[in-house]
């Protein structure tokens, strides 16, 4: 009988144990589902080898439903608003205001936690999700530094050993500056406007109208090309930038 019941005991810890493995090693996709909005995958913006980028709505009193985060992950509000969360169906805070154009730095959530967000106040909040795909930086062997404006100053709003993650507000007539790129960029618009840009001194015919929202992929642009952009519409652009180090 003591036997039996030894014998028990070791099969409750062995099946705790696996359970606990299979969860450290739940695979959670790149790219985040909220169940119960009308739109679970919200808008894919950006897709590469390096970033998924989403882009989600969630309306007054409405809930995400039950999700997993794979980690590694920066969210950024174009429109901020009031959050509530839950665990296992418990709250786990209640009315945070976050502010518009406010980012922050995800962990790993697994679905067994129960995880879920909701919007408990009156308007509509917009939100952008940056799911960094790899499990280290990919420059490891490069000191990647924040991104200078000269004639600009930024605003440090983020530095881990994953992501720089900068704001800027350029003004209408302003510039920003000859300044390089080191390329693994991502810029979120919380603000759009119309932009143009020099090479060398000289301006290029063409603008582009950004909208609020929009984002993009920047590469890598030295120095001796004397890049620089300016705000050539008639509202300030309101602008983050994320660099993968």
């Amino acid at each position: 009988m003591k036997r039996h019941t030894h014998t028990c005991t070791i099969i409750v810890l062995l099946l705790a144990t696996s359970a606990v493995a299979a969860q450290d090693a739940e695979e959670i996709p790149f790219l985040l589902t909220y169940p119960d909005l009308d739109h679970p995958d919200g808008e894919v913006l950006l897709d590469n080898e390096h970033v998924v980028v989403q882009r989600f709505v969630v309306s007054p009193h409405s809930w995400e439903g039950i999700h997993a985060h794979p980690g590694n992950q920066v969210y950024v509000h174009v429109v901020g608003g009031t959050w509530s969360g839950r665990a296992g169906g418990e709250s786990t805070y209640d009315n945070t205001v976050s502010e518009t154009g406010s980012v922050g730095w995800m962990e790993r959530i697994p679905l067994s936690e129960g995880h879920e967000s909701g919007n408990t106040g009156d308007t509509p909040i917009d939100l952008i999700w940056v799911t960094l795909k790899g499990d280290g930086p990919i420059s490891p062997d490069i000191d990647t530094q924040p991104l200078i404006y000269p004639e600009i100053p930024m605003d440090l709003l983020l530095d881990n050993d994953r992501v720089i993650v900068q704001r800027v507000q350029v003004e209408p007539g302003q510039w920003e500056g000859v300044h390089s790129h080191p390329g693994n960029q991502v810029f979120v618009h919380i603000k759009g406007g119309t932009w143009a840009g020099r090479l060398g001194g000289v301006q290029s015919p063409n603008t582009n109208v950004r909208a609020d929202g929009h984002a993009g992929w920047m590469e890598a642009i030295p120095i001796e090309h004397e890049h620089e952009s300016g705000n050539v519409g008639d509202t300030t652009i309101d602008l983050v930038w994320i660099t993968l180090k």
